[in-house]
Order: C-alpha cells, then structure tokens, then sequence
C-alpha cells in the first residue's frame, strides 16, 4: 500500500474511534440539553445572609480592638467565601493588584503551610511580582514591608489547619510587631486539635487565639432563601423548579446538606440536570431519596472522645 493510501486508511479509522468515543452524555442527549446541562455544571455563586453579616460584625470588632482570634465552621460551610466577601466590602483591586490602603488581606493556605507558603500566599494575594522569589528572610522582610505599606489592619489566614507551627509563630511575630490583627480560619479540626495540643510549644499558639467566633450553619428560612436565589439565578423563568414551594422537598434539602451551603449547592446542580433528563420526575422527598441514595449525609462535627 502506498504512502497515500496508508495515510488516508489512518485517517478514516480515527474518524471512525473517535465517533466510537464520543463522550456518553452527548449520546444520551440533544445538543441542547447538553449545553443546559453543561450550563448547570458551571453554576458557582454565593448568597450572604444574616450569619455573614453577624460574622463581618464581629470581625470588624476584632480589627478595631487590634486582638487576634479564630473562626471554625464545618467543611462546606461557606466560611471562606463568606471570607472574600469580607475582604471585597473593603479591598477594591485592579487588575491584579490591590488598590491601597487595603486594610483587610485575606489568604488561602495549601497543603504543607510552613512560613515560605505563608508569606507567598500572602503576596501572591496583594499581587505584589516578587511573591516566590528569595529566602525565606526576604519573604519575610517583604511581606512586613508590604503589609505596613498597605496600611493594613487585619489579616485573615484561610485553611488555616495547614499552618505548621513555625508558620503559627511567623504570623504571632506579625501581630506583635506589626500590631495586625491576624484571624485564623478553618474547620473545628483548628479549635479542637492544633489549637489544644498538649504540647509546650502550642501554648504560645493557644495564648495568641483566645477569641474565637463558629459561623453557624444553614437554618430552614436560609435554605429557603438560598434555593430561591439558585433558581433565579441559573434556572430560566419558564423552567424553575419552585422547590421552596415543596416542604417534603426543603426538608430532603435540609438533611442531605446538612444545613451545608456547598452541598446545598451541589444538590441543586444536581436535581436541575435530573429534570433536564427526567422532565417527568416528580420532585418530593422520597423519589428523591429513592433517586440519590447513594449520597452521604456530611459529617457536620465529630464529638470529640472524653
């Protein structure tokens, strides 16, 4: 077989696997509804309520009063979107780069938070170029530099359970000298085990984080509110599912969420693909129930053992 005639048999067979390939929901929708689907998948958003208002309260106290402490809430609560929120309402940023003064910094850690990942974390929230260039001296040095030049007040630590210890003291060194407020933030496995430790050197932890503050959990009226905006939202007019109007159907919202706002949201995103696929479905609690079974409740707070 010639060159050719190869090259065109080659291409032929691709064609023919890759239509063999094509992804399952393409086969099993319309273009359409595939794209709607696709749509839902995408949904991202965040709803303040009243508990976020009562958590700004708070820490504008704890930034007035120059006092350093701790916010703890379960996995998914919204507690660091609630964060970023908090940090809009004073920071306004242009481009990449806060506009200054930017009183309120608020960063997220990831995995392995010693003192290089804080202080890049940092920077790379204020947008300053030199995030993760130099040693850790020069982080530091830098990040002082900044923060002071920044006229910042209070500085609030996401996922803060990563934080190792030396990076704990790196951010008691900034409230000391700085006089920043520093808020750490992160599940009860902060306030329950790395602030507790019965370790000697966590004392000093323990002794700088002495306000704390749980932001509470979805109630019945904020799930009812937050599943309207959803809809309104993401839904169009003519094809909302009205679920607020379904009790049996906010209480099955209630209890797999877990009064969660994340898993809420997940189990919006959820149901409204289920009816683009089933529109005949009819939503109460025990088809849905029937229809999810396999979902996990979240494990809202573990009792800790006596």
């Amino acid at each position: 077989m010639s060159e050719t005639n190869l090259a065109s048999a080659n291409l032929e067979f691709q064609k023919s696997f890759d239509a063999s390939l094509q992804p399952a929901e393409e086969l099993r929708r319309s273009p359409e509804a595939q794209a709607e689907v696709e749509r839902i998948g995408k949904a991202n958003t965040y709803l303040p309520l009243d508990r976020d208002t009562e958590l700004f309260d708070w820490l504008d106290d704890q930034r007035d009063a120059k006092l350093c402490g701790y916010v703890t809430s379960a996995t998914g609560s919204g507690l660091l979107k609630a964060c970023q929120l908090y940090r809009t309402q004073y920071v306004k940023r242009r481009g990449t780069l806060l506009e200054i003064p930017a009183t309120v910094i608020y960063a997220e850690i990831d995995q392995h938070g010693g003192p290089t990942d804080l202080y890049c974390s940092i920077m790379e929230e204020i947008g300053h170029p030199l995030a993760h260039v130099g040693t850790l001296r020069d982080l530091r040095s830098r990040a002082w530099g900044t923060l002071k030049g920044y006229g910042v007040k209070i500085l609030i630590i996401g996922n803060s359970d990563y934080l190792t210890l030396e990076a704990f003291n790196e951010l008691i060194d900034i409230f000391t000298k700085l006089r920043i407020s520093v808020i750490l933030v992160g599940t009860y496995y902060l306030s329950d085990n790395i602030l507790e430790r019965k370790s000697l050197p966590y004392v000093r932890v323990h002794d700088s984080f002495l306000e704390s503050y749980e932001f509470p959990n979805l109630t019945e009226q904020d799930i009812i509110e937050v599943v309207d905006d959803w809809e309104q939202k993401f839904l169009p007019e003519g094809g909302r599912l009205n679920l607020t109007q379904i009790d049996s159907v906010i209480s099955y919202l209630r209890i797999k969420s877990g009064g969660l706002i994340e898993p809420l949201y997940d189990l919006l995103r959820k149901i409204a693909i289920l009816k683009i696929d089933e529109p005949s479905f009819e939503l109460n609690q025990a088809n849905l129930t029937r229809k999810f079974g396999r979902r996990k409740e979240p494990k809202v707070k573990f009792k800790r053992k006596s």
